[in-house]
Parts: structure tokens; C-alpha cells; sequence
């Protein structure tokens, strides 16, 4: 549960919690709007959870069909 609660949960509240308050900003970061900023920085953002997600839960199931 944790594993989807990293690689999904995370990620799915970041984009969807957080998206509503700041889409009526007028705040700009390296010269793009904040909407922009937030969404593009959660690619490689999602990625990272994922990637935790694998390491933190799954990993050891592909050590052992390797041994």
C-alpha cells in the first residue's frame, strides 16, 4: 500500500490538490506562469516517487529471481 501511495498517491495530490489555488496566480517562476512551473516540475518529480517507490517495496523481488 505504501508502494502505491509514493509512486501514485504523491504525485496524483501534488498535480490535483494543488493545481486549483495556484491556476488563478499571477506569479511567474524563470519566467513562466506557476501553473506551468508546478506541472513541468512534476515530471521528473513523478519520476522520483516512482523510482523510490521501486527501491523502497519492489526491489527485492527482482534480487531474488536474480540469485
Amino acid at each position: 500500500m505504501g508502494s502505491l501511495f509514493i509512486g501514485i498517491g504523491i504525485p496524483f495530490l501534488a498535480i490535483l490538490g494543488v493545481v486549483p489555488f495556484i491556476a488563478t496566480a499571477d506569479v511567474s517562476v524563470l519566467g513562466f506562469p506557476i501553473l506551468y512551473f508546478w506541472i513541468f516540475l512534476w515530471f521528473p518529480l513523478t519520476t522520483l516517487c516512482l523510482c523510490l517507490s521501486w527501491h523502497f517495496f519492489d526491489r527485492h523481488q527482482y534480487e531474488d529471481e536474480k540469485n
